[in-house]
């Protein structure tokens, strides 16, 4: 790679910054504890804004009674707060529709989070400043280091106080600007003690408890680490961004690359010192050539990489023909600051000419600083050692390989001589024929093969068309040389093409595992809920490594259950279920091929996401024909690593559900206290005052206005019945218990009936019916729909003005009789249309205020769904007033004689 390409900015890159310019911004003013001054350095910052022209609105400060926050409010625009009932109290809470529809430029919403009072949209503040962000609105806000999630147990551990408000990581990662607002622990302890931070009492508790020396020392070095790692991240981002090449030096970053040899778990350990010593983050790397790799360097590979995990760094697996190009790119991208290598084994001819591994990388090198830790290098391999090794090489080979290149060989010697016999070709040309036949050996074998096949060629050019044939013995000194150079080019290009092969199988089996992660996160978005991911999650992963594997969650105190398996049921001694009880407490791998319990056959992986365990991971790794390599194993760590994420998906979205019902449960027990309370009390006063008024003065008053208490007695009563009668109707239809007697009835008399019962309430109003008389009959429950009808009236009659009109109209739609109420009220907004059969919604200015309950238009709806038919809320004529639209379905009357007709008490 040239120069220019590595300063050639990244097009990923761009187009993120791109997409995040066409988003709002996200501003976090970050701060270690209450009281540092966040939310005075962002009033200052938004002040400084609108001197210069920004239209900037404050939408929801917190400012705890401290008045210089107010006096830094005064001069920017103010969303009022909107008021939210909860538990029969009212409180102020963020407008997010208000903000939306003012669409500043920038909008002040205190304290990220914050968590808010059921009822409202989102039950976080920060759902509340996503949105504002996806409609183009730049949000600026405050945060204490405390509430994000992933420090909440290192808080609990240091504090002993856990945070119940928290809020993901990734808003701080999205965040176009993070500004660290910093105190020391003396000033802030200082500011609490007069009073700057909460009133008297508070403070002297804070005092006692979170707000000591030592916890706000832990807190500060943990709001400058959560800034230095954005800093840092944001350090990289700019540098793809632009194309500039790494390293640049803002912080110490580690890189250990590992061969996989003896000495590699030596070279770990002493980059870990490294990085202790510097604070730095660090990673060890291993580059896959492509080259075979005996049992003994597998195994040596996978130590060096579980120590990593236990030490605390990270892991890397490359792939590439060149090891000292793919760990400069590596970390050329991640911005290393430091490669660190172990003494590599002693090579004389490669150190002669310059290529040993540390060689290249000086070459290479221009910023980067190079270590190299004295660990004891690979000695060359006793002759009984080579022998083992190649003796491996051999087996891994297969002997068809060596079977299949004597073949080609000889085939080659076959078409050398057609040749020669058909074309007087010179004898160098003809070894191009057995160099082709090598190179079609490494292509379709393995390097022990193609090098054997190049010996075997070189001597069979020799002896077959090299005078003296039939003879090694060469008299011509340049046909020497020709054999020389065809062994060492049949030597090489074998080497590259058996390199080649194996780079190609390499991309096999990545495009594999890719393929097998796609498949099973394709699988597990499918998958509803956790029962079904835990049985898709052991059928692909069983599947794919063709073994057994079992999935095992927690069950009984102190006791792991099999919850999924496959390919079929799954049975484990209690030597195995050590093993998954071991890696579920402790958050590792146990069991085959790990370093706790390794001689059961399973190899048992937690699915660990940050403190949460979900289960165990079980796979029967002992049943495979060969022991697994790194790169399997690696693998089978990203297969649990989805099953993980979607497991906490899935909890995630089921807590979600839990909460949404449990608000939508409390926001319908005090909408049903509050209209208990309102519509029982209303007449309940009403007939007590009249009842008490005819005892207490009865002799003295007139039969005229006695007859009046009466009336409101008996009128009060009525209502009183129908709001009990709605209720019940509600419960059954909640239960699915309401049952429907059916009869054939006409709308005239459904109609007539309900306004018979209703002649008191539309007193004062002019009633219009347009009801033709050839409609046809309705097959419904006739009481039931009379009381939906009942409903809609009323509702009608409460919002219509003195002297207003209610019209009831009726007409056939095809297979569906059309009902309409219209009413000459305010009418209902439009947002408000799709709520207003909702259990207790009565709307702002609405049936609340006409002691309306809000129940009779969802009875409506419930009683007109159970006959098929469908109910919706229209704007009026001209847009005054509101109308009620229902559509029952019309029925064939049956070809039956008069009195077999149904009688009213057929389904």
């Amino acid at each position: 790679m040239s120069a220019q390409d590595e300063n050639r900015p990244n097009p990923d890159a761009l187009l993120a910054d791109m997409e995040r310019e066409q988003r709002g911004g996200l501003k976090i003013f970050l701060g270690a504890a209450p009281g540092v001054g966040k939310t005075y350095a962002m009033l200052l910052a938004a002040r400084e804004a609108h001197k210069e022209g920004r239209d900037v609105v404050v939408g929801v400060i917190e400012s705890h009674g401290r008045q210089e926050t107010e006096v830094l409010c005064e001069g920017l625009g103010r969303v009022p707060l909107q008021s939210v009932p909860y538990r029969a109290r009212t409180f102020s809470e963020f407008d997010l529709d208000a903000v939306i529809e003012r669409r500043p430029a920038i909008v002040l919403v205190d304290e990220l989070a914050h968590r808010n009072i059921p009822g409202t949209r989102h039950p976080r503040r920060y759902h509340d400043i996503e949105e504002l962000i996806e409609q183009g609105i730049e949000v600026w806000t405050t945060l204490n280091v405390q509430h994000l999630e992933s420090l909440n147990d290192s808080v609990a551990r240091i504090s002993g106080a856990r945070m119940r408000e928290t809020v993901p990581d990734n808003l701080l990662e999205k965040a176009r600007d993070v500004v660290l607002i910093d105190l020391t622990p003396r000033e802030l302890i200082e500011r609490l003690k007069q009073g700057k931070v909460y009133v008297p009492e508070q403070a002297r508790a804070a005092l006692d408890g979170f707000f000591n020396a030592s916890n706000l020392t832990a807190l500060r070095e943990m709001a400058f680490v959560a800034a230095t790692n954005r800093v840092d991240a944001d350090l990289r981002e700019a540098m793809r961004r632009h194309g500039k090449g790494g390293p640049w030096p803002a912080r110490e970053r580690l890189v250990i690359a590992i061969d996989g040899r003896r000495n590699s778990e030596q070279v770990v350990r002493a980059g870990k010192r490294l990085a202790d010593q510097w604070r730095a983050p660090w990673t060890v790397v291993y580059v896959d050539t492509g080259r075979a790799r005996s049992a003994a360097e597998r195994e040596s590979l996978e130590r060096a990489f579980q120590l990593t995990e236990r030490l605390g760094g990270d892991t890397a697996l490359l792939r590439g023909p060149y090891i000292d190009a793919e760990i400069v790119a590596y970390a050329r991208d991640h911005n290393v600051t430091t490669i660190v290598i172990g003494r590599t084994r002693e090579r004389p001819l490669a150190a002669l000419f310059r290529q040993t591994l540390t060689q290249r990388l000086l070459r290479r090198n221009k910023d980067f600083e190079i270590t190299v830790i004295g660990a004891e290098p690979d000695r060359p391999a006793p002759l009984r050692r080579r022998w083992e090794s190649w003796r491996e090489a051999l087996r891994r080979s297969r002997w068809h390989h060596y079977g299949f290149a004597v073949l080609v060989v000889a085939l080659c010697v076959v078409v050398c001589a057609a040749l020669e016999r058909v074309l007087p070709l010179p004898v160098p040309n003809l070894s191009l024929v057995f160099l082709t036949g090598v190179l079609v050996i490494a292509a379709r074998t393995s390097l022990p093969p193609a090098l054997a096949a190049a010996v075997v060629s070189s001597m069979a050019f020799n002896f077959f068309f090299i005078e003296p044939r039939f003879s090694f013995s060469i008299y011509n000194t340049g046909e020497v040389i020709t054999v020389l150079l065809f062994l060492v080019v049949a030597v090489i290009g074998g080497n590259l093409a058996s390199r080649l092969r194996a780079q190609v199988g390499a991309l096999r089996a990545t495009n594999e595992q890719s393929q097998a992660l796609l498949a099973l996160s394709k699988r597990l978005a499918k998958a509803p809920d956790p029962t079904a991911v835990r049985r898709v999650a052991a059928d692909a992963i069983a599947s794919f490594e063709r073994v057994p594997a079992c999935l095992l969650m927690n069950g009984e105190p102190g006791t792991l259950r099999i919850v999924a398996a496959a390919p079929g049921a799954v049975t484990l001694d209690d030597k195995e279920r050590a093993a998954a009880d071991w890696a579920f407490e402790h958050g590792r791998p146990s069991g085959y091929y790990s370093e706790t319990l390794a001689s059961v056959g399973w190899r048992f992986i937690p699915l660990l996401l940050e403190k949460t365990r979900y289960g165990v991971l079980g796979v029967r790794l002992g049943e495979l024909p060969t022991r697994p390599g790194s790169e399997q194993l690696l693998l089978l760590d990203a297969l649990a690593n989805q099953v993980t994420l979607t497991l906490a998906r899935t909890e995630l979205t089921s807590s979600l559900s839990r909460a949404r019902v449990a608000e939508e449960t409390e926001r319908l027990r005090s909408a049903l206290l509050s209209s208990v309370s309102h519509d029982l009390r209303t007449p309940l006063s009403s007939m007590l005052g009249s009842a008490s008024t005819l005892r207490d003065l009865g002799e003295q008053l007139s039969g005229t206005d006695k007859h009046e208490l009466l009336d409101a007695i008996l009128g009060e009563g009525q209502r009183l019945n129908r709001y009990i009668e709605n209720l019940l109707d509600m419960t059954r239809l909640g239960h699915g218990t309401l049952k429907l007697a059916r009869d054939w009835v006409t709308l005239a008399d459904i109609v007539a009936s309900a306004l018979r019962r209703l002649r008191d309430a539309l007193a004062g109003l002019r009633v219009v019916r347009e009801i033709p008389n050839e409609l046809p009959l309705l097959y419904v429950h006739p009481a039931l729909i009379e009381q939906a009808l009942v409903n809609v009236i009323e509702n009608a009659a409460s919002f219509s003005p003195a002297g207003g009109e209610v019209r009831i109209a009726g007409r056939r739609e095809g297979d569906r009789l059309l009902i309409t109420v219209t009413d000459q009220g305010p009418g209902i907004p439009e947002t408000d249309r799709p709520r207003v059969f909702d259990m207790f919604f009565t709307g702002e200015g609405g049936d609340t205020g006409r002691r309306g309950s809000g129940l009779g238009l969802a009875i409506c709806h419930g009683m007109v769904g159970a006959h098929g038919g469908s109910i919706e809320t229209l704007p009026g004529p001209a847009g005054r007033g509101t109308t009620i639209a229902i559509r029952l379905p019309v029925l064939d009357l049956p070809k039956a004689p008069a009195e077999d007709q149904p009688d009213g008490d057929g389904q």
